[in-house]
């Protein structure tokens, strides 16, 4: 007979592994969608996606807009920092680096150019 045991034993080890591969690449994925999100602000401001007739209609998506990118980039780093804390790994120092690239993109544009 064969012993199953030590084959599921096996499977989880490989799933385990296979779940901190995925968090190394979600910070690494939140690290590009961090740089991408204050670009978008800054094209509807220049209005490139078309203007408005009413703007009062659409106020809560120019508020998600505004507050989407700084509230992802911390985040991005908040996870990004406890992911490098437990496993020292290229995808999430690069997610951690774009997430703070993001963050200081964002401030840029919404302070010093005032976009």
């Amino acid at each position: 007979m064969i012993n199953f045991k030590f084959l599921k034993l096996e499977n989880r080890k490989l799933t385990k592994e296979k779940r901190v591969k995925k968090k190394h690449q979600f910070v690494l994925i939140l690290g590009i969608i961090n740089v991408i999100l204050p670009v978008i602000p800054v094209l509807s401001h220049r209005g490139w996606f078309g203007m408005v007739e009413n703007g009062w209609k659409f106020i809560w998506v120019a508020a998600i807009m505004i507050l989407l990118p700084f509230v992802s980039s911390l985040a991005g780093i908040i996870i990004g920092s406890i992911q490098l804390k437990q496993a020292s790994t290229k995808p999430v120092k690069m997610g951690l680096l774009l997430s703070c690239t993001g963050l200081v993109m964002h401030l840029l544009f919404r302070f010093v150019f005032k976009l």
